[in-house]
């Protein structure tokens, strides 16, 4: 029902800008689904600046950087080679150019130009190769954007590829760390994920840069787990993070910098510049009105 509904939300989006503006696309579509409303006539909290970010401040390199497989030549480029995760296979256009006989036993696939597109196999052996086809099939028809309002998704190849997997899976913690005018201002880490059908639970906490705890400016939202209170230890290479993420949003008022520590390494994830949509949902209105103030236009 959800994926007969995207394409009608999408086409109502389309046709509000059509006929009143990107503007007013947006704050509708902000306060129907996160209830919280945007002024992007004179931004001042934080969804209000990223969201206008996103809508007028759109660039080729933004599309580049938020393009998971283009994006690795950015990282390249700022000296961050050893930070990719090596790939294995893609990226690929269509389903069938996938040799799947090709790929080794663990791999992860991800699509190029949207966010939860990712198919994770632990054990080829295992794999249900008729229900990852459809799946790939799916994402590779998906425009992703039109139905959130994201513009820079739009201008981004749709293709899949395939990276080495990190192990294991449930252990990863998802740093990302949000930087404002080039500088890191907050951590919000991701962790615990569990996927049942096609919900998605994850448990988050928030840090400021010297690992002081925010808990108390997160908000549970949709079925997504608040970790309030949960011990979750100070990364060993955070100051190396801090750093990483500051090289790669020089180039950026706003970008959120995801990376990994594992086996005492530094992964990069990917670059967003309007995560959940812009919106922030997750975050209080407090806080969102406090790291507003921090992002200069």
């Amino acid at each position: 029902m959800r994926e007969l509904i995207k394409p009608i939300y999408a086409f109502f989006l389309q046709t509000l800008t059509a006929v009143g503006g990107v503007d007013l696309a947006k704050r509708v579509d902000s306060f129907l689904r996160f209830r919280r409303k945007l002024n992007l006539k004179n931004p001042q909290t934080l969804a209000d600046k990223v969201s206008y970010l996103a809508l007028h401040k759109n660039t080729a390199s933004i599309a580049a950087c938020t393009d998971k497989w283009a994006v690795r030549e950015y990282i390249a480029q700022k000296g961050l080679k050893d930070c990719l995760i090596p790939t294995v296979g893609g990226p690929w256009n269509r389903v069938e150019e996938i040799d799947f006989n090709a790929l080794p036993d663990k791999f992860i696939f991800k699509a190029t130009h949207g966010c939860k597109m990712n198919y994770v196999v632990t054990d080829k052996k295992l794999l249900d190769t008729t229900h990852c086809r459809h799946t790939l099939r799916t994402w590779l028809g998906t425009t992703y954007g039109t139905y959130s309002v994201e513009p820079h998704y739009a201008q981004i190849p749709p293709r899949i590829y395939a990276e080495e997997l990190l192990e294991p899976v449930s252990a990863l913690k998802d740093y990302k760390l949000h930087c404002l005018n080039g500088k890191a201002c907050f951590i919000l880490v991701c962790s615990d994920r569990q996927s049942s059908g096609k919900s998605m639970q994850v448990t988050l906490n928030l840090f400021d840069t010297h690992w002081q705890s925010l808990n108390q400016y997160l908000q549970s939202f949709e079925k997504e787990q608040v970790g309030l209170g949960t011990d979750i230890s100070r990364p060993a290479r955070l100051q190396e993070m801090i750093e990483i993420a500051q090289k790669l949003s020089q180039d950026f008022q706003f970008v959120r910098v995801d990376l990994y520590e594992h086996n005492n390494r530094i992964y990069f994830g990917e670059l967003t510049f309007s995560p959940a949509c812009g919106v922030f949902p997750y975050f209080t209105d407090a806080f969102n009105e406090k790291m507003g103030k921090e992002l200069t236009l």
